[in-house]
């Protein structure tokens, strides 16, 4: 009987997991917030909320390549995390940790969505003498 209920679990977590590489936006989603661009990669049950993200967001997630967003509670949570080859980049801190911070650090099922910084920025407008 436990064993049946492991296996159940150990499929649940396995399904989770699969939807989490299958699930992308079907045409590239670009948002702005302040002078950085990102791209929506992954927009699992619909846990994107632009008004929520903008009250939620800070500077500081600016250093980072990507960022994630989970609901639990009615509260968005935000953590960054940086490209796998970042020099900076802890073993926990790099994007190839993700799953294993959805499965051990959000609620089981939870809405979430990945943001990943674009290469190419808005270009800043040149000041005009005068």
């Amino acid at each position: 009987m436990e064993q049946d209920k492991n296996r159940e679990d150990q499929q649940q977590t396995q399904e989770t997991v699969q939807e989490t590489v299958q699930e992308k936006p079907k045409a590239p989603v670009i948002v702005q917030v302040g002078s950085k661009n990102y791209e929506i990669v992954q927009n699992h049950k619909e846990g994107w909320n632009p008004e929520v993200f903008r009250d939620r967001y800070s500077e500081v997630l600016e250093r980072y390549d990507y960022i994630i967003g989970d609901w639990g509670y009615s509260q968005l949570r935000l953590k960054g995390f940086y490209r796998d080859n970042h020099p900076k980049a802890t073993k926990d801190s790099t994007i190839s940790y993700m799953v294993d911070y959805i499965n051990e650090y959000c609620n089981f099922g939870c809405a979430y969505f990945v943001l990943q910084k674009c290469k190419e920025q808005p270009q800043a407008k040149a000041k005009s003498g005068s």
